[in-house]
């Protein structure tokens, strides 16, 4: 589906009861914000492999009433709505971030895809294996989203503490 690029709060209010329950994802965006143009090839690719949700796009100086209801006050900032409730955020060029956020919205939308939800049964009538490898994997990507959320001086601080233990245990 290709990104609306909105104009009005109103636009985006008829936007919104036409999707009562589908996924909307607002990114607000400004022209001079960097982060924001480095981000913006994901959010387009995400968009043409998510046919099912809406993409939107609110330039915050140009729109300002959208991004004022929604109280963005960095960008670029994600906002995920199920029609007019607002389910999630994500503020920040977080690439993969924004990537787990709308795969876990959109295969949550009950009419978006195929797929069947549960543990399951083989063909025996007894319970499917663990998805081990899905459980590590969701692990792994919760680890990865709380150190991105970290300060940047933090994780310096943190790998150079690392080195220095590291020099002092094989030194």
């Amino acid at each position: 589906m290709s990104i609306v690029h909105l104009t009005s709060l109103p636009q985006l209010e008829t936007i919104l009861s036409k999707s009562k329950d589908k996924l909307s994802v607002i990114d607000f965006h400004a022209s001079w914000c960097g982060p924001c143009h480095a981000i913006a090839p994901t959010f387009e690719a995400l968009s043409k492999q998510y046919a099912s949700v809406n993409f939107l796009k609110c330039d915050v100086d140009a729109v300002s009433d959208v991004a004022q209801k929604y109280k963005v006050t960095a960008m670029p900032t994600f906002v995920f709505l199920k029609g007019n409730s607002q389910v999630d955020t994500l503020k920040g060029a977080d690439k993969a971030g924004l990537t787990d956020k709308v795969k876990k919205h959109a295969t949550n939308a009950g009419s978006s895809g195929g797929t069947f939800t549960g543990k399951g049964h083989t063909l025996g009538g007894d319970p499917a294996a663990p998805d081990v490898v899905g459980e590590v994997k969701q692990k792994l990507d919760m680890a990865s989203a709380g150190l991105n959320q970290l300060d940047p001086q933090l994780k310096v601080l943190l790998v150079l503490l690392g080195l220095y233990f590291l020099f002092w245990y094989y030194g």
